[in-house]
């Protein structure tokens, strides 16, 4: 093929490229998809969005011992969570990712006056979903034994 054809197939190539029609890009880590997931559900609050999205439907297993397994008990618990606390508020304070698991540092607020809860959200991903749960929080205290903070 001459350099004039290489040249011209090239440029189509491109062309094609550009006129290709654009399609929304799908996380491409397990990070990716635990923080969409997170900020879906607890900062948008589109539970029933963020479930479908991003957790396994029938095979979510859930370490928080105040929750039963399954995506049925977070999509009825926090819409009303929600409605009793409509201030409330989470703020990731970092990520970080290893393999299949993915861990979310969080502060969380149940209202602008709460000093809040330092949490640690665990979660396992297998095949683009989430399919496991744990959670650990302390209290924030009123006076720390340092001046270093939680996060």
């Amino acid at each position: 093929m001459s350099m004039k054809l290489k040249s011209l197939a090239l440029c189509l190539l491109l062309a094609a490229s550009c006129l290709a029609p654009v399609q929304a890009a799908a996380p491409q880590s397990n990070k990716d998809i635990v923080v969409a997931f997170f900020r879906m559900m607890f900062q948008d609050r589109e539970i029933d969005e963020a479930v479908r999205l991003y957790v396994a439907k029938n095979n979510y297993t859930q370490h928080n011992p105040y929750m039963r397994d399954g995506v049925e008990p977070m999509v009825d618990f926090f819409p009303h969570y929600f409605e009793q606390h409509p201030q409330a508020s989470v703020d990731i304070k970092r990520g970080i990712a290893e393999g299949d698991l993915v861990v979310i540092h969080n502060l969380w607020r149940e209202s602008p006056e709460d000093r809040g809860q330092a949490v640690v959200d665990i979660f396992r991903v297998e095949n683009g979903k989430i399919v496991e749960h744990w959670d650990v929080s302390q209290e924030i205290p009123e006076n720390p034994a340092n001046k270093n903070g939680m996060f």
